[in-house]
């Protein structure tokens, strides 16, 4: 603002003045920043920064090392994080976050005799997922007796636009979201077959959404190929989607679809009927 008021005196500068704050999102009035910070903080730790040094909690979280310092210490106190000399840590304590989250969802119970079914039939792993933001998170799975076949970890967060479960959620949003989402998302290049260009993921997202399943071939890591449809409440809204996940070596696209799909909506239907009958009672 100060930058603006030594022009004030051209309409244009006026202008400016007056649109500058509209293109900032201000937070709400009872915003708390520390608990945003320390959420931050926490969010920084993931499987490729496990472990971090002060200078490297303050570049992933855009903070000055005093305050990375300070809210480092706090979440070490209060257990969530341990330091080992300049090191520091998640420690299991922040499995209790992700557990109150997932004991107040009944989704995830409801969903795994259905997932264990669809696995049985298939011999593929199934999981379902719900999209929070600009990822997609995963309440529950099956896996087979294979070697070699793919592992997924309850509560871990993965890039919406290259999962199949992200993919058909996004899909099921009218033009205008689609757009917005695409807008407010980074495209990130994970493998050599993920798309980055945002037009043909405007195209695959419409294609998606009129065919009412999704298919995402290598994109979110190489070597797996995998297949996903919608969970509908009692009102037809998405509430979550279910996916088999297999390999790109033994299972085609078009395996995906003749064999896999037919029996993947069955278990979305039973699922979404399942979930209506628990909203209603």
């Amino acid at each position: 603002m100060a930058r603006w008021g030594k022009t004030a005196g051209s309409a244009a500068a006026k202008t400016r003045t007056r649109t500058q704050p509209a293109a900032v999102e201000q937070p709400p009035r009872d915003f708390v920043g520390s608990v945003a910070h320390g959420l931050a903080v926490l969010r920084s730790f993931d499987q490729n920064h496990f472990r971090m040094t002060l200078s490297e909690v303050s570049n992933r979280t855009d903070m000055t090392r005093a305050g990375a310092r300070r809210y480092l210490l706090t979440l070490v106190h209060l257990g969530y994080v341990e330091q080992s000399g300049r090191l520091f840590q998640l420690t299991p304590k922040v499995l209790e976050l992700g557990y109150a989250f997932m004991s107040t969802r009944p989704l995830a119970d409801l969903a795994q005799p259905y997932l264990d079914k669809l696995t049985g039939e298939t011999n593929e792993v199934s999981a379902i997922a719900i999209l929070d933001g600009h990822d997609v998170v995963h309440l529950a799975w099956a896996t087979t007796q294979r070697q070699l076949t793919p592992v997924i970890t309850v509560g871990r967060r993965f890039n919406a636009l290259y999962n199949s479960t992200g993919r058909v959620l996004i899909a099921c949003s009218d033009d205008k979201s689609i757009d917005s989402y695409l807008d407010a998302i980074p495209l990130t290049r994970i493998t050599d077959w993920s798309i980055v260009s945002k037009a043909r993921l405007r195209e695959e997202l419409k294609r998606v959404r009129e065919q009412q399943y999704a298919i995402v071939d290598q994109e979110a890591e190489e070597g797996l190929r995998s297949l996903a449809v919608p969970i509908l409440n009692r009102t037809g809204r998405p509430i979550a989607a279910i996916n088999t996940i297999t390999n790109a070596a033994t299972v085609s696209n078009e395996d995906l679809v003749n064999r896999l799909l037919p029996v993947l909506r069955t278990a979305a239907k039973s699922l979404s009927a399942a979930i209506g009958t628990r909203e209603t009672a």
